[in-house]
């Protein structure tokens, strides 16, 4: 568009100059028709820089639309459930998560803007839970002697770009190790930070079952993927 509007100014001022063209003003005087033709020329010149630059703004000015989603093998996306099991050696009655596939997790920033988002980051706590062990791509940021990992964040940097209307692939999660501390309140409570907007705090509540509970939420699971 940029291309044809500066084509069609330049063959304004090429017609008035050199084919006579009158442009409408009713006068015969080449010099008044070609100066004519040079400001229209100029204006429309500047009317595109100035949509050009507006664009540019627009680009660089956007905020990004992000959030999250934790998907644990077995349970819905951002929606945590865990079979748990007693461990008969620790004294302190803590039950343990289950360890199969159903404590590995799949993290996935989304952005449903247009806009980029310029250096991401995102920082999981738990809330009621502990005994969480390094996950790998991952930062500790909080720890506690008694109950371990408390909290984990991973920084993109300028390096990892969230696209407008895509997406980015965190690194993994592995809760094989944790354990509910305050049943009924346990909960992952996820931030997420990009330049230029205010951080996101989301709250996911984690639901911690005994077998024959996990094996009733599972059965429902099952029947509910199947009617989707």
């Amino acid at each position: 568009m940029t291309l044809a509007v500066i084509a069609a100014g330049a063959a304004l001022v090429v017609g008035a100059a050199f084919a006579g063209w009158t442009l409408g003003l009713g006068t015969r005087d080449r010099a008044v028709t070609v100066n004519t033709a040079l400001v229209i020329y100029t204006c429309l010149v500047t009317a595109v820089a100035a949509i050009v630059a507006l664009w540019a703004y627009r680009a660089a000015t956007g905020r990004p639309a992000l959030d999250i989603e934790i998907t644990f093998n077995f349970s819905f996306p951002n929606e945590p459930v865990f079979a748990a099991v007693h461990d008969e050696d620790d004294i302190t009655g803590w039950r343990k998560l289950e360890s199969f596939k159903q404590t590995w997790a799949t993290v996935t920033l989304n952005n449903a803007s247009a806009y980029a988002a310029k250096n991401p980051g995102v920082r999981i706590g738990l809330e009621g839970l502990g005994s969480l062990g390094p996950q790998e791509g991952w930062q500790t940021v909080t720890f506690v002697s008694s109950v371990g990992i408390t909290a984990i964040q991973w920084d993109g940097g300028t390096d990892s770009i969230v696209h407008g209307q895509w997406s980015r692939a965190l690194p993994t999660l592995d809760f094989s190790d944790v354990r509910e501390l305050v049943p009924g309140e346990t909960a992952l409570v996820v931030t997420i930070v990009a330049d230029g907007v205010e951080p996101l705090v989301k709250r996911l509540p984690v639901r911690v079952l005994d077998q024959e509970e996990y094996g009733a939420y599972t059965e429902q699971r099952a029947q509910q993927v199947t009617l989707d």
